[in-house]
């Protein structure tokens, strides 16, 4: 046994049985020594077990078996694939074992400079399952990405579309070239659906007699749910049913039989020409939800509409909106207004008791 240094790396050289193995400990001399001395006491002791060379396959053939065995089972698999397909571009022709925790450092160092840290994030949690595969199968003795830690994401602020807001987005519908949009989003903004669970709608799934809409949870594919129709979907899906070309409610003007694509450009440029702050289509559902909880609506049905798995997904929109606040807060304004004035005398002509302040103006913002 023994320590050696080529390059800037120090080097353990130790045998295990008949077995001669070279491993790479650092750039430092003592951690390679001592390195070296828990590899002796683990031979020692029979604890250092040594992974068959023949069972280790190269990333790109693991990220194949992967594909076939795990992705294919994913609603999300053709993002998958395109993840997997750039792991193998970085990883592709080193054996599994040989991928370090540092390697992966400076990937994931790469790509936060070209896509947002949710991106990388979401990258690191599949190339994580598909190292903890690794171990499960008997092709690793441990997941050298378990100490590979996420990057910290800002919190999204969510935007709730005030009335006004609402109908300039509408009347921008009417000006881009996508005849499918503003029914797409007035559904959003009265159903809370999301846009997966609305562009994928079948007609088989509205049922014009009960007016309701099943919906199965777009999430999970574990469950359905039941959206009762107010007026203003009941009026547009009857339109919508009137001039019915296919089975989906929103089709594909280009290919038939598959549902319409086309709409996260439409929908930016419609809210570029309403002049609004930016907001994702998503927001379409939190206005739904929190105009449900400003109306009184209780939580647990909100809960049900909104497809929610666990209840403290939907208490984020129990909050108080900005008007709310200022209401809030000017009920001190009347507040103050009805304590005594210390300062002040008694009202003469017996009239007894502390007079009350009374100021020449009060800002009352709210009721």
């Amino acid at each position: 046994m023994g320590i050696f240094k080529r390059g800037d790396s120090w080097y353990l050289d130790y045998y295990v049985g008949s077995r001669r193995v070279r491993e790479k400990a650092g750039s430092a001399k003592g951690a390679a020594s001592r390195a070296l001395s828990v590899r002796e006491a683990e031979i020692a002791l029979g604890k250092f077990n040594l992974q068959p060379r023949a069972n280790i396959p190269t990333f790109a053939i693991f990220a194949e078996r992967y594909e076939s065995v795990v992705s294919v089972h994913k609603r999300g698999r053709a993002v998958e694939r395109y993840y997997i397909q750039m792991f193998v571009a970085v990883f592709g022709n080193k054996k599994i074992s040989e991928i370090t925790t540092e390697e992966v450092e400076g990937f994931k160092s790469y790509r936060s400079r070209h896509v947002k840290p949710a991106t990388v994030n979401r990258e690191l949690t599949l190339l994580k399952h598909m190292f903890t595969k690794a171990v499960e199968w008997k092709r690793l003795l441990a997941n050298p990405l378990r100490g590979v830690r996420s990057l910290n994401v800002p919190a999204r602020v969510e935007r709730i579309l005030e009335l006004g807001e609402e109908i300039r987005l509408l009347a921008a519908c009417d000006c881009v070239r996508s005849r499918l949009l503003r029914p797409v989003v007035i559904l959003a903004l009265n159903t809370g659906m999301r846009r997966g669970e609305l562009l994928s709608l079948r007609w088989e799934q509205i049922d014009l007699i009960q007016r309701s809409i099943r919906v199965l949870n777009g999430k999970t594919n574990s469950s359905e749910r039941s959206i009762p129709m107010n007026s203003t979907v009941f009026d547009l899906v009857s339109d919508l049913a009137r001039n019915k070309k296919s089975n989906l409610v929103f089709p594909s003007n280009r290919k038939i039989g598959e549902r319409f694509l086309d709409l996260k450009k439409g929908f930016k440029r419609a809210v570029q020409l309403a002049g609004l702050r930016k907001i994702r289509f998503h927001d379409l559902r939190h206005t739904f939800a929190t105009r449900l909880i400003q109306s009184r609506a209780d939580i647990i049905t909100v809960q049900h509409l909104l497809g929610h798995a666990k209840i403290s997904m939907t208490a984020r929109y129990a909050h108080s909106p900005n008007h709310a606040k200022i209401a809030a807060v000017s009920r001190l304004d009347k507040l103050f207004c009805s304590q005594p004035d210390p300062n002040r005398s008694p009202e003469p002509n017996g009239a007894g008791g502390d007079a009350v302040y009374k100021p020449q103006q009060v800002n009352t913002l709210g009721p």
